[in-house]
């Protein structure tokens, strides 16, 4: 299967023969992801370094954490300091910010490609809690902290470089680059060539009606696999153009999986009806309920896995035998009123999974069974639960 590191192995046209395209800003965009050390401290200034000089080993295990594929992102950045296409690079302008009472997440750099044409990426979601809850924070509040950090850090960046502009991230980065592009002076607008949203989430409506996002809409080129749900959700009125995806279901959001031929992605013709079916399903429940229910669940969904000092969502399920029952004490401790719409909302989103994302569930019944054995048994006393349990031995069958 040929993808993003097999292109950045390959392609040895300069951007001046093959113009900057959609593979080269989801490379670009996927390098934002990585944690820069602070070793290397002219990348935090706006005169950078070239990109051959990431090729730290010791520092590797740093910058890979928490990524998705480590190996591949080691072969990537390998790929990217020899290539012709690439190795010119200066990376400049890195900035990295998390801030856990403001719920904000936030991480950009500049790419400074060549003398008059520059990239600005925005990093989508990394493994922190305090980056998932802003994510969650999008289905009912606009702009997010991150959003209003990327509109500064483009202005920025446009301080800093000259000429031509192209914005791009992937998931979250994707629409804080939109966000970003729709938002910013008119002077550096007016140097935008092009924003990129790869698979990236889409707006709440007033968002969409806006005069700065219809303005911007022409320069917007959004991507999603085949079965994209995180590019789906939300209101969405980008012109998308889907990409072959190697992987299946929720993981095609992964784009090493992201199909490459001939210097340019795999195109289909559109989302499988399936990701068509489900997508819509999905925004429905989202829908049904109002931005106040939506930000007292959120809220309430993440006091709840708040537990023992957990700061990323790695340390939460490698740590399942103590975060969960903390997790489940701290469910008995809210009121009975909240524990209720807790509960009804997941319950609705539980069933909704099982119907169109069974390769979940699909869980050998001896491995669950042997899964749930080791879970250390608490005394935890959810009323809402208790009063179900009283209606009888019938009932709760049912109800499990």
């Amino acid at each position: 299967m040929n993808n993003m590191i097999t292109y950045a192995e390959t392609m040895m046209d300069s951007f001046e023969v093959r113009p900057f395209n959609s593979v080269d800003s989801l490379i670009l965009a996927w390098v934002s992801y990585m944690r820069f050390p602070e070793t290397i401290a002219e990348l935090r200034t706006w005169r950078g370094v070239g990109i051959r000089e990431l090729l730290c080993a010791e520092c590797f295990p740093e910058m890979f954490a928490d990524l998705w594929n480590p190996e591949g992102n080691r072969q990537l950045l390998f790929a990217l300091a020899s290539s012709p296409r690439f190795r010119g690079i200066t990376i400049c302008g890195y900035v990295e910010q998390l801030d856990r009472e403001r719920e904000k997440q936030f991480s950009a750099v500049t790419f400074k490609i060549r003398p008059g044409f520059s990239y600005v990426a925005f990093r989508g979601t990394d493994a922190t809690i305090t980056g998932w809850k802003e994510d969650f924070n999008m289905a009912f509040k606009c702009p997010v902290p991150s959003q209003e950090a990327a509109v500064r850090y483009l202005g920025e960046a446009a301080a800093h470089t000259q000429g031509r502009l192209y914005v791009g991230g992937h998931s979250k980065g994707g629409n804080l680059s939109v966000y970003a592009a729709a938002k910013c002076a008119p002077e550096v607008w007016g140097r935008i060539q092009k924003v990129y949203s790869h698979d990236g989430p889409g707006f709440q409506e007033t968002v969409l009606k806006s005069e700065a996002f219809q303005r911007t809409l022409p320069k917007v080129e959004k991507t999603l696999p085949q079965s994209s749900l995180v590019g789906m959700l939300l209101e969405n009125q980008e012109d998308f153009v889907v990409v072959r995806s190697s992987s299946i279901s929720l993981w095609q959001h992964d784009p090493f999986s992201w199909m490459v031929e001939d210097g340019q992605f795999c195109i289909l013709n559109g989302l499988t009806p399936a990701a068509r079916q489900r997508d819509a399903a999905l925004n429905e429940w989202i829908r049904q309920l109002s931005g106040e229910e939506r930000e007292r669940f959120v809220d309430a969904l993440f006091e709840i896995i708040d537990v023992n000092g957990i700061d990323t969502i790695p340390e939460f399920s490698s740590n399942w035998k103590t975060t969960i029952p903390a997790a489940l004490e701290k469910m008995s401790q809210l009121d009975t009123e909240t524990q209720e719409f807790v509960f009804s909302v997941l319950k609705k989103l539980a069933a909704l999974g099982a119907r169109n994302f069974p390769e979940l569930f699909k869980v050998p019944h001896q491995d669950a069974e042997a899964k749930l054995s080791r879970i250390p048994h608490t005394e935890i006393k959810l009323p809402w639960l208790a009063n179900k349990e009283t209606k009888g031995s019938k009932n709760q069958s049912t109800e499990t």
